[in-house]
């Protein structure tokens, strides 16, 4: 690779990244959505603590509040 196009490897490196990482924030958020009162009781969530995660964009990253 030439060194002039040696700063877009890394930029589209971390965008792809992000991208997957909230593909894959929004389906666990999703499953949360589809889970049993019991399957969240195993874990220790409550259904409106788990509806309320699952609501949140997926543009907002944060994984723990």
């Amino acid at each position: 690779m030439p060194v002039r196009h040696a700063w877009f490897t890394p930029l589209l490196s971390t965008a792809l990244r992000g991208t997957l990482d909230r593909y894959a924030l929004s389906r666990e958020r999703a499953r949360l959505r589809e889970m049993s009162d019991a399957q969240l009781s195993d874990l220790g969530i409550t259904r409106p603590s788990a509806l309320a995660e699952a609501r949140r964009p997926f543009w907002d990253g944060t994984r723990c509040r």
